[in-house]
């Protein structure tokens, strides 16, 4: 019985959860349920498509500071070209509760990306429910200073089902919505187009792969050659860019989007 009366506070917010489905307050009350069983830091909520920005739909504990305003206009430049979880519902990803560590790339965590902007904007580590929708994917993004360790990731997964589930319901029970305008920012190709470098194909998927913090092994095996000729496609990457390294490269080609 003292166990139970323990875990009152879950139930009583589970109730909640059930209650809103279907209407404004369903996000609040699920994050706010997470957070008995998880400590959180940050909270989101968007739906994202393959070569169409994300729609951030609900931005939890924004302070609505000029700083956080502009990462996220950042993000939506085109920041997002090197967000795993975008990348992995762009190529497909199946229902469920996915780490960063599942869908990043093997040197992602070293990456300038994660260094100087992620880290700022989420945290050190993020978990995503995301179900597949019409449309794209729609993920609820929950973002921590501090990485997730296995109990609180055995906690979260132990209540998967249920919070997919109401998620599904939830969208199913919202009104049509339209079409509204989507911005297209493209891809990286697009954005280092900019620069008439005369990058050759090889060489812009060099680059995408070294923003997004693939080590030279895993270019290799990605691109299906050597890593020899991975270092030949970076050095001339970098000669006709004018950058010594992976950090000038993404000061170059994305930091202007959060100026």
């Amino acid at each position: 019985m003292d166990a139970l009366l323990q875990e009152l506070p879950v139930h009583q917010s589970l109730a909640r959860v059930f209650a809103s489905i279907g209407q404004d307050t369903f996000w609040r009350a699920l994050v706010d349920t997470l957070r008995l069983l998880v400590p959180l830091d940050n909270a989101l909520v968007a739906l994202m498509s393959a070569g169409q920005t994300p729609q951030l739909l609900i931005d939890f504990d924004s302070k609505g500071g000029a700083d956080e305003q502009k990462e996220l206009a950042g993000y939506c430049a085109g920041m997002y070209l090197l967000d795993p979880f975008y990348q992995a519902a762009a190529t497909g990803i199946a229902d469920g509760l996915h780490s960063l560590a599942s869908v990043a790339p093997d040197q992602f965590l070293h990456s300038e990306y994660y260094q100087s902007y992620f880290r700022s904007v989420v945290g050190e580590d993020e978990l995503q429910f995301m179900i597949n929708v019409e449309g794209g994917v729609l993920g609820l993004s929950l973002g921590r200073l501090q990485a997730f360790d296995l109990a609180e990731q055995g906690r979260l997964l132990c209540v998967r089902d249920w919070v997919l589930a109401a998620m599904r319901r939830h969208v199913q029970l919202l009104p049509p919505q339209g079409s509204g305008v989507e911005t297209v920012v493209g891809d990286l190709a697009t954005l280092l187009d900019r620069f008439d470098a005369r990058l050759t194909a090889r060489e812009i998927d060099t680059a995408r792969l070294i923003l997004q913090g693939f080590s030279s092994k895993a270019m290799a095996q990605q691109m299906g050659i050597s890593p020899e000729t991975v270092k030949v496609h970076r050095r001339n990457l970098y000669q006709k860019l004018n950058v010594n390294g992976h950090g000038e490269l993404f000061a170059l080609v994305l930091r202007p989007l959060t100026a």
